[in-house]
């Protein structure tokens, strides 16, 4: 197989052999080792994220997958953080937190059922998390929660799915501790307390 270190700078072409067919790319990124990287594949094209996140990126995921393993039945739902594929119309995505039904084999790669999927922000990822990733998650027929948080102040963007099964164009932007986000599907909220719990408050501006 390829080796990863072949991918050029901007890592938006798939190289040599890396397979583009989801069931067969799914099975070759399980079988590369982890310093590698995250691979993703969208479109016929694979892309690579290093896993080198901040400390506050990996607090908010944490503390969101807490929250949820607090409030669900983790009997009937699977709360996975970061390596957990989901299969899109278009390829493969690894959120930072997936929520989908638990299997009774456990033995899959990838979920193709997600209820909830969130994204924490990083400079390397915003683009997509606002654009490419949220369009490929929310055609996902069983999804039905959006969430993207930020990692340096308390604000999140939420899509949410209607009762017709559309979507709002346009995230509702949450901001301070004070609020809680209704996950829609599941049946609970998560609070801006706990999902940012150690992560500082917004600066306030200074008078002009």
């Amino acid at each position: 197989m390829s080796d990863p270190n072949t991918f050029s700078e901007r890592g938006q072409e798939p190289y040599r052999d890396i397979p583009t067919d989801p069931d067969a790319f799914l099975q070759w990124a399980s079988r590369q080792p982890r310093e590698a990287g995250r691979f993703e594949l969208s479109n016929g094209k694979v892309t690579r994220t290093v896993i080198n996140v901040t400390r506050r990126h990996a607090v908010v995921c944490s503390n969101i997958s807490y929250d949820l393993m607090r409030q669900l039945n983790r009997d009937r739902y699977v709360i996975a953080v970061g390596d957990f594929a989901v299969r899109t119309g278009n390829g493969v995505r690894n959120p930072d937190v997936v929520v989908d039904e638990a299997k009774p084999s456990g033995s899959e790669l990838w979920t193709s059922k997600p209820i909830l999927i969130a994204e924490v922000l990083s400079p390397s990822t915003s683009a997509l998390d606002f654009t490419t990733k949220q369009r490929e998650c929310t055609a996902i027929p069983s999804l039905q929660t959006y969430l993207v948080c930020g990692q340096d102040e308390p604000r999140a963007w939420v899509w949410a799915r209607k009762p017709d099964g559309s979507w709002p164009i346009d995230a509702a932007m949450i901001e301070g501790r004070d609020a809680s986000i209704p996950l829609s599907g599941l049946d609970i909220e998560v609070s801006m307390a706990a999902i940012f719990r150690g992560i500082p408050d917004a600066p306030t501006p200074e008078p002009c």
